[in-house]
């Protein structure tokens, strides 16, 4: 029996589906996804489906990002004892995600019951969270702080570093002579000095590699070995406890694993439904009604997989009044089509999804059959009649009263007559079973049939006779003709061919019916094409208006829920700022910011509380653009921007990452006026800065922190041109530094010269 997850391509669904779905688990679920058991489990994923997607429409999508299959980490920590510190994040992640989920669905979750029971089943697992981020940093690996003896070790091994670095620096002097090469190399994990083959006597030290062309031997100096012993001693130590921390948090994770596992799908399950929905945006759907009688009414439904642009949009009801359809017309005309476009919706809507129709209503259905398309087997060495007769036949066994039948071509492949009767005898099996179908056929006596029986209606798919072209617009109650003389005409088949076939037709009618039919289609198609255009105008209009009501609700919804956001972030943004000042007071003892500087800022911070609501701007902002951030009174110039966040550099040389929507785009004032105020943040700033920063004895994510602020620093100063001294050693600081000046847009930079250095630094040169 044919696969009818197959032959309607679900699985380009599927695919579709995963471009959505943000979080392992959800794409597990696609993959999974097929039509539900009973008429209740589809209700109940159609309404969950529905709340969604109002969410979606009104508030924006749900704040969900990239989570990890929590059962796979569970399991990986079940068998091994020991996470990384990549997945403990991962499962840190998911706690600070249903935090965003929750604060997204507070306002609103009166409005949405089925969501609102669903994330009633989050589990607070804050201090699990807390406990990893101590242990974990942001770039994934152990914090220095997780546990007394990994800091004693790592301040150890900092100290034996800077002694290593120092002491190499005093023989790649003493030795200068002697070198190939200026930089400090490493082999096997050991410092060595590139010494010229002829002078390896000169150096006292073992060696530990020699260069391909002979000239150079990498020697380990004996004055350096005790202390690369015992950086090696420290680094092991090093790893057996950040191996016990790890091993105590896996631990901690597996007493919560329940709770872990339940948050991770309740999550996984909104961003499936998520993924639905926005699928369902992308393919304008609906979400059809699910109808308790077995029925398919659908309304301008159209076909997923075709191009949007290319598609025809065709209706189609069967109902226990009509069960049966028989589509009838030319060949390549759409009767195909039609049968999987019904098919595949009908699927659709049994796996949860909503449907690309304008309106839809369908009943549930134990199973779809179907026999589509060319069923020649060549593997079971049957012809393509007979592997349609066989399809048919098992079918026919296996069909009750709530299926769904699709036949293409009922009959075919065989005589004429014979595969006629046998089309006949088939439609009224079918018709006693009382299960729905669709069957596509070019018999009269199919067609004729249908005219007699009060069940079964005809359909044709039309047909442009004047230009003699398939429209593939689908008509049902209308009977269509094979139009193949017509068509083979215009293919170039000899007139007198035409004309002798003909009149063997004429010659060999044995009733009227295919002439009746004819008259009849005619008179049927003039009705159509006036009812045709009043169902278009219709359409539009009843578009127009949906559009305007939505738009109306949209306005108000979105107004409402500005005013809300607006208030919260002024609030969240005062707190943050109050916050920054009283931490600010609390050092006073190692800063040159003035006491009452600094409280008359944080007054005046306290004082926005009274004024009015922030004013949201929607302004097209752009790289160079001057700006004003009015809330905080503050000027200056967009200089890169990532998403909705610009960073900003103000006129007093502090930068801000702002929303957007917080800008205002203003006139630059002129050079030698101070139209601008400059506010209390940029006479706060007094700092002192020098011409260069040395790096070297500091771990690369230590001197990163202490190169980014240095460089903020200068900005404020408006140095123009500073020295980073990171030294030769393994070249890791180094690479950071230059890796780090690459992203800066405002900066230049080149390795020191002659007499500034040479490769031991990098000389940063602002804009």
């Amino acid at each position: 029996m044919q696969n009818i997850y197959e032959t309607f391509e679900f699985n380009r669904i599927k695919e579709h589906l995963l471009e959505y779905a943000k979080t392992e688990l959800a794409k597990v679920y696609i993959d999974e996804l097929k039509m539900y058991e009973s008429s209740n489990e589809v209700k109940n994923a159609l309404e969950d489906l529905r709340e969604i997607s109002s969410i979606i429409v009104r508030f924006g999508p749900l704040p969900i990002h990239n989570s990890a299959n929590a059962l796979v980490l569970i399991d990986l920590a079940k068998k091994t004892g020991l996470l990384t510190p990549r997945d403990l994040s991962l499962i840190a992640e998911d706690v600070l995600t249903i935090g965003k989920i929750s604060a997204f669905l507070k306002k609103i979750d009166s409005l949405y019951p089925r969501v609102s029971q669903m994330t009633e089943g989050f589990i607070d697992l804050s201090n699990l969270e807390k406990e990893i981020h101590r242990v974990i940093t942001n770039s994934l690996t152990v914090a220095d702080n997780a546990s007394p003896d990994l800091n004693q070790i790592r301040k150890s091994l900092k100290k034996a570093e800077a002694n290593l670095q120092s002491k190499i620096a005093s023989l790649a002097f003493s030795y200068g002579k002697y070198l190939n090469d200026d930089n400090i190399t490493i082999r096997d994990g050991h410092f060595v000095l590139p010494v010229k083959t002829v002078d390896k006597s000169k150096v006292n030290g073992i060696v530990y590699d020699v260069s391909d062309s002979g000239n150079t031997t990498f020697i380990e100096p004996l004055e350096i070995v005790q202390i690369n012993n015992e950086i090696t001693a420290l680094k092991v130590q090093e790893n057996e406890e950040i191996r016990r921390i790890l091993k105590a948090l896996t631990a901690l994770v597996l007493l919560q694993e329940g709770e872990i596992i339940t948050n991770n799908k309740i999550i996984a399950k909104l961003d499936f439904l998520s993924a639905k929905a926005l699928y369902g945006n992308e393919i304008n759907a609906d979400i059809a009604e699910c109808s308790d009688k077995q029925e398919i009414i659908l309304e301008s439904a159209r076909h997923p997989l075709i191009d949007p642009r290319k598609v025809v949009a065709n209706s189609f009801e069967l109902n226990e009044n009509e069960p049966i359809i028989i589509i009838s017309g030319p060949n390549a005309g759409g009767k195909t089509v039609s049968l999987k476009t019904v098919g595949l919706l009908t699927l659709m809507h049994q796996s949860g999804l909503a449907l690309p129709v304008r309106k839809g209503k369908v009943g549930y259905f134990k199973h779809i059959f179907i026999d589509i398309g060319d069923n020649q087997s060549l593997s079971d060495n049957l012809s393509t009649f007979s592997a349609h007769i066989s399809q048919i036949g098992e079918i026919i066994h296996a069909v009750g009263g709530k299926d769904l039948v699709l036949l293409d071509e009922l009959g075919t492949g065989t005589d004429p007559k014979e595969g006629e009767a046998l089309a006949v005898e088939v439609t009224k099996y079918l018709e006693n079973k009382h299960a729905l179908a669709m069957i596509s056929s070019h018999f009269a006596a199919m067609k004729e049939y249908a005219f007699l029986s009060k069940n079964i209606a005809n359909a044709s798919m039309i047909f442009d006779e004047e230009n003699l072209s398939p429209t593939y617009r689908f008509k049902q109650g209308v009977p269509g003709k094979s139009y193949a003389l017509e068509v083979a005409s215009r293919y170039g088949i000899d007139k007198d061919i035409i004309t002798k076939a003909h009149e063997f037709l004429k010659s060999h009618e044995t009733n009227d019916v295919g002439e009746l039919l004819d008259i009849l289609q005619k008179k049927v198609e003039e009705a159509n094409k006036l009812q045709d255009e009043l169902d278009r105008k219709q359409i539009e209009l009843e578009k127009r208006e949906k559009k305007l009501a939505n738009e109306e609700e949209l306005f108000e919804n979105r107004k409402e829920n500005m005013l809300k956001d607006v208030k919260e972030e002024k609030a969240e943004l005062i707190e943050n700022a109050k916050k920054e000042i009283s931490d600010i007071i609390s050092k006073m003892h190692n800063s040159d910011m003035r006491v009452h500087e600094v409280i008359e800022l944080k007054k005046e911070l306290e004082e926005l509380e009274e004024k009015e609501e922030e004013v949201v701007y929607n302004e097209d902002i752009a790289i160079n653009d001057y700006v004003s951030i009015p809330s905080m009174n503050i000027y200056g110039r967009v200089m890169r921007m990532k998403g909705n966040k610009a960073h900003i550099v103000s006129d007093g040389g502090l930068a801000f990452d702002v929303d957007k929507n917080k800008l205002h785009k203003v006139a630059q004032p002129k050079v030698g006026t101070s139209k601008v105020k400059k506010t209390n943040y940029d006479l706060a700033i007094n700092t002192k800065v020098g011409i260069e920063l040395n790096l070297i004895g500091m771990r690369v994510e230590e001197a990163k922190n202490a190169l980014i602020k240095y460089l903020d620093n200068c900005r404020l100063k408006h140095l123009s041109q500073v020295r980073i001294i990171h030294g030769f050693g393994s070249g890791a600081l180094r690479n950071m530094t230059r890796s780090y000046l690459d992203t800066q847009k405002d900066l230049t930079h080149r390795p020191g010269g002659e007499h500034e250095g040479g490769g031991g630094c990098t000389v940063v040169l602002f804009k």
